[in-house]
């Protein structure tokens, strides 16, 4: 279960995108269907059983389940609570009102039930991974390492917790633990791909080669992952290497033709291939073309600032002047304390 878009709300680590499968292949639909079949039966076979069990807990414990997976939370609402009225004290099902609480956005409310969980069992795997999760979220460093140790301590071999101790030194400003920690999670778990793509993230920050790799991996595990695709794109792009960039800009887009952060790094890219020693066509090529993926950007966004003030600088770059004026101005109309709009105007004395 990905947990990215929850933690900006507690100001913490990563951000959510929404990301959509590309056209498939033959292959990729028959799959694609025998997984959906899969899926299908699996949710039949639990409403039998709930037919045949109606005062059983564990039917509905396992619907709630199924619909959290499948982001069905009002029906996992429902089907947890019913489950609860049997069984109060049963820790799994404490764990998944939890878990939906947090999903619905209700941190507050989901906290006491995964702290509940682990009062009920205090050994319960997913209870505290899950705890100390949101603990490090909210920078309760102390418990959250107790918690993750003591599931470390009884079994060793797990990937997760190995996982969340990297999270910890992460935090904490610890590279080379958190580095030691996120490739023990690898090592036990060969397709992590939330591990690959931290390593990654730690090593472009250091400036090491070592990152492409990661993200490298972190790919092969989720081809489709626009945050892998662009972290590979972004490492390209501050290291200089312009081309490579662009191809991984131009992989999200054929993954989601609608991201307009794609478009942006596009054009930024385009600018900065514009150099002093490229003749003068080339460059009012390369500026053209940078315009036409802000244009993108601003039709599927039309309050994406950045890409307006990029296209008013290459506007400005053709001896646009005016038309750039404009485009400052309208800036600071939406934004006026929009620092690089007004630098502009004060560069240009207007």
């Amino acid at each position: 279960m990905k947990k990215a878009c929850l933690l900006i709300s507690i100001v913490f680590l990563f951000s959510c995108k929404s990301e959509k499968t590309p056209d498939t292949n033959p292959q990729e639909l028959v799959d694609a269907i025998e997984i959906e079949s899969s899926v299908n039966n699996e949710l039949m076979n639990i409403e039998s059983f709930i037919v045949q069990n109606p005062n059983s807990e564990e039917g509905y414990y396992k619907r709630a389940k199924y619909r959290l997976e499948n982001n069905e939370l009002e029906g996992a609402f429902l089907d947890i609570n019913k489950a609860m009225k049997i069984a109060p004290k049963n820790p799994d099902i404490n764990l998944i009102k939890g878990l939906v609480y947090i999903n619905k956005g209700e941190l507050d409310k989901g906290i006491p039930f995964l702290e509940r969980t682990i009062e009920l069992d205090s050994l319960h795997t997913e209870g505290n991974l899950e705890l100390a999760y949101y603990y490090l979220a909210a920078k309760n460093y102390d418990l959250s390492f107790t918690l993750i140790n003591k599931i470390i301590q009884k079994d060793k071999f797990l990937a997760k917790p190995y996982y969340l101790k990297g999270l910890w030194y992460d935090q904490k400003g610890n590279d080379k633990l958190a580095i030691s920690s996120y490739q023990t999670a690898v090592e036990r778990n060969p397709n992590y791909y939330e591990a690959y793509l931290a390593l990654g993230t730690i090593f472009d920050k250091n400036n090491n080669p070592l990152a492409l790799q990661y993200f490298n991996s972190a790919i092969a595990v989720w081809p489709i992952s626009i945050e892998a695709w662009r972290a590979k794109g972004m490492s390209y792009y501050d290291h200089n290497d312009f081309e490579e960039a662009m191809i991984c800009f131009d992989t999200i887009l054929s993954i989601d033709s609608t991201f307009e952060v794609s478009y942006f790094d596009m054009g930024r890219t385009l600018i900065d291939l514009c150099y002093e020693d490229n003749s003068k066509s080339k460059n009012d090529s390369l500026l053209i073309e940078a315009i036409n993926n802000f244009d993108k950007a601003l039709l599927i966004n039309e309050n994406y600032v950045p890409a307006r003030y990029n296209r008013a600088l290459c506007m400005e770059e053709q001896g646009k002047v005016n038309l750039a004026l404009e485009e400052y101005r309208a800036i600071l109309k939406s934004e006026p304390n929009y620092e690089p709009a007004i630098k502009a105007l004060n560069r240009l004395g207007r």
